[in-house]
């Protein structure tokens, strides 16, 4: 509740659709509006709205900020449409979430929006809504001229759309649209299926009747969707029951539109925007609770679409039917009216909530077979309006909501959109789906300088005029088929595709990026080859080749090992494996590509050195063992006296030492340059010879490495078979 003083009521509506209210002011508080004596009790209905009689405050009024139960929603009415404040009401805000309170905001005048008899008869002049998510306080003030009176019955009124189920805490999540169908039985909360309209010719008498509308709506020569053409299936959509409407609050029966949908109004709520998509179904129930609120049947859109493309079923009465909404004063008969939720005057919609837009209008349309890049005529239906009753008026099917009425929406960045939804409808799902010249990717895609763009589209193919590719917003080329060339330069570059449609309506891709790349891939660490342990030979020695590659733009498709042998690698390798005639010159090259089929190639040149254990210098007793195809040169020398040593002297960048292995073989330590650095143990399960068991790499200068008896108790032995190293 607003404090005392504030003039508060709290209004909830029974099932028979008489307000009530409550109020819990003492007397000296500003009263509110006056309501029938024998309004019965009403059931908590999920919705509560709040009022504060600004009338009462003077004819420039001032309400300090104060605390007030939660709402989301704040909007301004008064009793006759004719009438409005002289000045502008501007409002702020306290959010419940941090307490933080607003700037002053201004409340537009709503536009007439209702047209059917009684529905126009009740509805009261008002503002347009704004949506301030979760709040509790608020202040009002009137600013500018206020030289006459305020209008008769001028209330402030603050909507909460989970007053009885305490919103969703932040953890339930928003309804999830299926493919939708339509029930025998009242609709689930959420709808599957593809619903199939009921009536699809003009004859068809409506599944519900209610009093006759003051529009009408004709076209004296329609244009049609070919036969033979599928009919555009219906998307998904969260119901009404899944976005929780109360359909207690609704006031009449829906009016069906015996001629079907004609024509698609395009519209933007012109609020601000909810927190996050999740909060969309909130704000819905506060736009019908608003509507109804000022004296609508109902919701007055037939669907609302949020920016994330959920799409929401608006006013009662089917979604395949043709309802006559309450959204474009004089022309809502034989029309739908679908607003995207937020204020698009300085914001673009999402790409998603054009395509969901299209894709309803297109159904919509397609059901009763109207073509939606085409036109087609109205009769305005009232005066007072952008046409004096009963002037014919030629719309496009899909048309904003300003072509119809003197209005900004659907604001100055969507309205320019609306052919680009008119060529979406007839030719849906346009896509890039590759660009091919570089390395298959699913993007961003890589070119050395030319290429090919791939894309798709929906629809008739006959209409389709052209398809023009933009390169960074240029037109490029022009193509009548599913693909063109490109030609890029070095650098990122944005890609999109075009498709005209015969009548002139577009539809454009998102932009795809390309990058042009002319630049080969480098190697930060060329080869470097390492020994590997393992068996030796005169003519075999085992080496794994280390290396890195680097690309401009830090992507490398694939590599290739060419000499001396050939190995396919992924970009991410850094290292293969090569077998090698040692005490030749051997030739190491890698080659690595990148996204943009751009090579680079590294080569370096190795000796693999194998030093027999007579060139290295002696300390002990060691005997030489021959054996022309069991030892590394036929021969191997053999200590087993404690601390006997042999010292290889070389210069070399990696070193490995050769045993003979036996099961009664010892240990023996390893030095490098006098420091130890290892103990191997040449003890094996059966004896084999030529085994390399230490490895080292090392820095490219002259090393001493040694080989140090440990004198193993019981196995003593070790039979040494010489050093090899890589010079």
């Amino acid at each position: 509740m607003l404090a005392a003083g504030g003039g508060v009521a709290v209004l909830t509506w029974p099932a028979g659709g008489v307000a009530t209210f409550m109020s819990d002011e003492p007397a000296a508080a500003l009263p509110p509006v006056a309501v029938p004596a024998a309004a019965p009790a009403a059931k908590p209905s999920g919705i509560r709205i709040d009022q504060v009689d600004l009338g009462k405050l003077g004819r420039k009024f001032s309400l300090p900020q104060r605390p007030t139960e939660k709402f989301s929603m704040v909007s301004v009415s008064w009793n006759s449409p004719k009438d409005a404040p002289d000045g502008t009401v501007q409002v702020r805000t306290r959010s419940a979430r941090t307490g933080q309170w607003t700037g002053w905001k201004s409340l537009s005048i709503a536009e007439d929006a209702a047209d059917l008899a009684g529905e126009r008869s009740r509805v009261r002049g008002r503002t347009a809504p704004l949506w301030t998510g979760p709040s509790d306080g608020v202040a009002a003030r009137l600013v500018g001229a206020a030289a006459k009176p305020l209008p008769a019955g001028l209330l402030l009124k603050l909507i909460d759309p989970n007053a009885q189920e305490g919103g969703r805490g932040g953890g339930e999540p928003a309804p999830t649209p299926t493919v939708p169908t339509i029930p025998k039985a009242p609709p689930p909360a959420i709808v599957t299926g593809t619903p199939t309209p009921e009536a699809t010719t003009s004859t068809k008498p409506p599944a519900t009747t209610a009093a006759p509308p003051t529009t009408t709506a004709t076209s004296a020569a329609p244009t049609t969707v070919p036969p033979g053409v599928p009919k555009p299936p219906m998307p998904a959509y969260v119901s009404r029951a899944g976005w929780k409407a109360n359909e207690s609050l609704v006031k009449a029966p829906p009016t069906i539109a015996q001629e079907g949908v004609k024509l698609v109004w395009v519209h933007h709520t012109g609020t601000e925007f909810p927190k996050t998509c999740a909060d969309a179904p909130d704000f819905v129930r506060a736009i019908m609770a608003t509507d109804i609120s000022e004296g609508f049947d109902d919701i007055g859109y037939n669907f609302l679409v949020d920016n994330c493309g959920t799409i929401y079923e608006g006013r009662k009465g089917g979604v395949s039917k043709a309802v006559v909404g309450a959204h474009v004063a004089g022309f809502n008969t034989g029309t739908a009216g679908i607003a995207l939720i937020g204020d698009y005057t300085k914001v673009r919609p999402s790409n998603a909530a054009l395509t969901s837009i299209a894709k309803l209008a297109a159904s919509r349309l397609g059901a009763y077979g109207n073509d939606p890049t085409s036109t087609t005529t109205l009769v305005a239906g009232i005066d007072g309006m952008k046409w004096p009753k009963g002037t014919v008026v030629t719309f496009p099917r899909i048309a904003g909501h300003r072509d119809g009425a003197e209005t900004e929406c659907p604001g100055d960045l969507f309205y320019p959109l609306l052919g680009q939804i008119r060529g979406r409808a007839a030719l849906p799902g346009l896509a890039i789906t590759s660009v091919t010249g570089g390395e298959p990717t699913t993007g961003p895609y890589y070119l050395h300088d030319k290429g090919q763009v791939h894309w798709t589209v929906g629809g008739d193919p006959g209409r389709i005029s052209r398809f023009d590719v933009l390169v960074d917003s240029k037109v490029v080329t022009t193509s009548t088929t599913s693909s063109a060339p490109i030609t890029v330069s070095p650098g990122s570059h944005n890609v999109a595709v075009r498709v005209v449609h015969e009548t002139g309506a577009t539809d454009i891709t998102p932009v795809t990026k390309v990058i042009g790349d002319v630049t080969s891939p480098t190697f930060p660490t060329p080869p470097t080859v390492a020994l590997k342990t393992g068996t030796y030979s005169a003519t075999s020695v085992p080496v794994a080749v280390n290396f890195k590659s680097a690309d401009n733009n830090g992507k490398i498709a694939r590599q290739q090992s060419l000499s001396p042998n050939q190995v396919s690698m992924l970009g991410t390798s850094t290292v293969w494996n090569a077998t090698v005639k040692p005490n030749v010159a051997v030739t190491y090259s890698v080659r690595a590509q990148d996204m943009a089929y751009n090579q680079g190639v590294s080569t370096v040149s190795r000796t693999i050195v194998q030093m027999p254990e007579t060139s290295a210098k002696r300390t002990g007793a060691w005997s030489t063992r021959s054996a022309a195809t069991t030892y590394l040169g036929g021969k191997a020398l053999a200590a087993s006296a404690r601390n006997a040593k042999l010292a290889y002297t070389f210069n070399g960048r990696s070193a490995a030492l050769t045993f003979t292995r036996t099961p009664s073989t010892g240990q023996a330590n390893i030095l490098v340059d006098g420091v130890k650095v290892a103990t191997v143990d040449t003890k094996a399960s059966a004896t084999s010879h030529r085994q390399t068991i230490w490895v080292k790499a090392l820095t490219a200068k002259v090393h001493t490495v040694s080989v140090v008896v440990a004198g193993t108790s019981g196995r003593p032995t070790v039979i040494s078979d010489g050093l090899t190293y890589v010079k």
